[in-house]
C-alpha cells in the first residue's frame, strides 16, 4: 500500500500548458508586451525619464503613438546631456508643440536666461509655460541656472492651478500678485534665491489654502518674515550668506504645525518668535547668531532667559548649536520643553570654555530625555557636559559623541573612562557610541523639509 501524502503536480511547460515530460513545445517565445493594454504602457512611459520616454517611439507602429497618448513628464535634466543651450531651447519648444498633453511635469533648471548666441531667451521661456500641454501640470520646477540681477519670471508660470508641487528659483517673480494667482491644490513649495522681499511671499501663502510644506533657501531680501497658515505642517530655512540678512522670522499662526527647521543660519534669522503652533514637535536647529527668541510668552536674550512663562508641552525634538559645549546655553531653554525626548548639540568652537553647574531638576532630563547626540565632539573639557546628562537623565538610552577628526582605540577607550561609572548613572541602560570622521558641518538635508514621514529630520 503507498505511503499516504500529496501526490505531485506534474511540471507543466510555461509557454503551452502541457506536461513539460517528453515535450517539445512547438510555440515560439510570446511577446508579453504586446498583450499589456494601450493605457497601461502610457502610464509606464510618463513614469521613464523625458529621453526614454521619447525613444520609445522607436521601438514599432504602435510604440509610435503611445508617447503622445501618455502624460508628458519634461525635465530638461533629462535633455542635456546631448542637448544644451540653444539646442535644449529649440527641442524643448519642439516637444511642446508635438505633444498634445496633458503633461504631469516640468522642469527647467539647466538654461541660463541670456544667451551668448540667441541673446534673450525670456520670450521663448514664457512662450511655454503657456502651452495647452501644461494647462493641467501637476508639478513644476524652474530656476535659471544663473541669476543676473532681476531674471523675471513669465507671469503664466503662476497660472497652473492643478499644481501639487511648485519650485521657482533664481528669478524674480511678478510684483503685483494679489488675488490674481490661486494654488487651491498646492501642498508643497519651494522658494530658492529670489529676488523678491517677502511680501511676495506672503501673498503666495495667502493663495495657497492647502499648503503643507514649505522651503526657503537664500532668499536674502526676506527680512521680516511672517508666517500664518492653518494648513502648514513643515517650514524649512536656510541662508547661508555670512551677512546676515533675515532679521525677523515671526510664526504667528501655524496650527497644525510639527516641524521647524532652521538648517543654515549664518544668514540669520537674528530674532526668531514663536508664538502659535501648539502642535510643534520637531525644532532647530536654534543657534547662537539669533539674539532674540521668544518661544510662546517666554523670552530670551542671547540664549539667556529673561522670563520663563509658557512651556511646549509638544516638543519632542530639539536641535541647537552654540560655542562650545556649555551647560549654560542649554539649561533655560530646556525649561521650556518638559516633554523633550531628542536633543541634538552642535559645538561651533574648538575649546568649550568653563562649565557653570546644570540644574538636575529640569522635567524633561528626569522624565523624558531618551538619545542626545552630541556634534563637533572634542573630549577634555566637553566630557562635563555628557556627564551632566548622564548622572541626571534617568531615561536616557543612548548618547552619541561625533567626533570631527581620526581617532584610535586608546582615544576612546580613554574617553569612555571619564564617562560617569555605572553606579553614577541615573540610567543603568543608557549606551554610548562615537562617530570617528564626522566633521562639523550644517544640516545640509533640505529635502527633509519636504518628507512628511521623515519624524525625526536630524537625525542623520
Amino acid at each position: 500500500m503507498p505511503p499516504f501524502g500529496k501526490k505531485r503536480r506534474p511540471r507543466k511547460c510555461h509557454r503551452c500548458g502541457e506536461r513539460l515530460k517528453g515535450h517539445v513545445c512547438a510555440v515560439g517565445d510570446r511577446d508579453l508586451t504586446s498583450e499589456v493594454p494601450d493605457e497601461v504602457l502610457a502610464k509606464i512611459i510618463s513614469m521613464l525619464p523625458t529621453d526614454d520616454g521619447i525613444r520609445t517611439q522607436t521601438l514599432s507602429h504602435r510604440w509610435s503613438k503611445l508617447w503622445q497618448s501618455a502624460t508628458l513628464n519634461l525635465d530638461d535634466r533629462d535633455l542635456h546631456p546631448w542637448r544644451w543651450g540653444d539646442d535644449l531651447v529649440a527641442l524643448i519648444t519642439s516637444i511642446l508643440l508635438s505633444h498634445p498633453g496633458p503633461a504631469r511635469r516640468f522642469s527647467v533648471t539647466c538654461l541660463r536666461r541670456v544667451s551668448d548666441a540667441q541673446g534673450d531667451r525670456y520670450p521663448s521661456i514664457a512662450n511655454w509655460f503657456q502651452s495647452p500641454a501644461l494647462d493641467k501640470i501637476e508639478e513644476l520646477c524652474f530656476c535659471y541656472l544663473l541669476r543676473t540681477a532681476r531674471d523675471p519670471l513669465p507671469p503664466s508660470a503662476l497660472r497652473f492651478t492643478n499644481l501639487r508641487v511648485a519650485s521657482y528659483g533664481n528669478c524674480h517673480l511678478p510684483e503685483d500678485l494679489g488675488e490674481g494667482i490661486s494654488f487651491p491644490h498646492l501642498s508643497t513649495l519651494t522658494l530658492q534665491q529670489l529676488t523678491n522681499t517677502e511680501s511676495t511671499l506672503h501673498a503666495l501663502l495667502s493663495s495657497c489654502p492647502t499648503i503643507k510644506s514649505l522651503l526657503l533657501v537664500d532668499n536674502k531680501a526676506f527680512r521680516n518674515v511672517r508666517i500664518s497658515s492653518p494648513s502648514l505642517i513643515t517650514l524649512g530655512v536656510s541662508i547661508e550668506t555670512g551677512e546676515r540678512v533675515m532679521e525677523e522670522l515671526i510664526i504667528v499662526d501655524a496650527p497644525i504645525m510639527v516641524k521647524l527647521l532652521l538648517f543654515n543660519t549664518d544668514g540669520g534669522p537674528t530674532k526668531l518668535r514663536l508664538i502659535h503652533a501648539p502642535k510643534l514637535v520637531v525644532l532647530g536647529t536654534m543657534s547662537s547668531v539669533m539674539e532674540d527668541v521668544q518661544l510662546g510668552k517666554s523670552v530670551f536674550k542671547n540664549m539667556t532667559a529673561i522670563s520663563l512663562i509658557s512651556f511646549l508641552q509638544a516638543v519632542k525634538i530639539f536641535s541647537i548649536s552654540a560655542t562650545g559645549f556649555q551647560l549654560k546655553v542649554v539649561m533655560d531653554i530646556l525649561k521650556c520643553f518638559p516633554c523633550l525626548e531628542k536633543l541634538y548639540f552642535t559645538s561651533m568652537a574648538k575649546e568649550s570654555g568653563d562649565q557653570l553647574n546644570g540644574d538636575p531638576s529640569i522635567e524633561c532630563v528626569l522624565t523624558h530625555l531618551k538619545k542626545i547626540v552630541l556634534r563637533n565632539y572634542r573630549g577634555r573639557i566637553d566630557v562635563a557636559f555628557a556627564r551632566f546628562f548622564i548622572s541626571h537623565a534617568k531615561k536616557l538610552k543612548s548618547m552619541e559623541f561625533r567626533v570631527p577628526f581620526p581617532y584610535d582605540k586608546n582615544w576612546e577607550a580613554n574617553e569612555r573612562r571619564r564617562l560617569p561609572k555605572l553606579k553614577d548613572r541615573a540610567s543603568k541602560i543608557a549606551q554610548f557610541k562615537f562617530v570617528p570622521g564626522t566633521f562639523f558641518k550644517h544640516y545640509d538635508d533640505r529635502h527633509l523639509t519636504h518628507d512628511l514621514s521623515n519624524y525625526d529630520p536630524f537625525e542623520i
